[in-house]
């Protein structure tokens, strides 16, 4: 699992958190625990919009200061 938290330059206080799980059932393990269900039962509180989740698949990686979107 790896969690990292971006902030969109545009648009200060806007974030976007990226968390990665190896496969799907890590992250149906995720969703079951405990503290995500206490995280998810104040959703509409913490969140300015609903939670969206977007799959995604790792074709390659690059460190650097920017990050692309297409």
């Amino acid at each position: 699992m790896d969690y990292t938290l971006f902030e969109l330059t545009e648009t200060p206080g806007t974030f976007y958190m990226r968390e990665s799980f190896r496969d799907q059932a890590a992250l149906e393990e995720h969703f079951s625990k405990p503290y995500f269900q206490e995280f998810a039962k104040r959703f509409e509180e913490l969140l300015a919009r609903p939670l969206q989740l977007i799959g995604l698949r790792e074709v390659g990686s690059y460190i650097g200061p920017l990050m692309l979107h297409v």
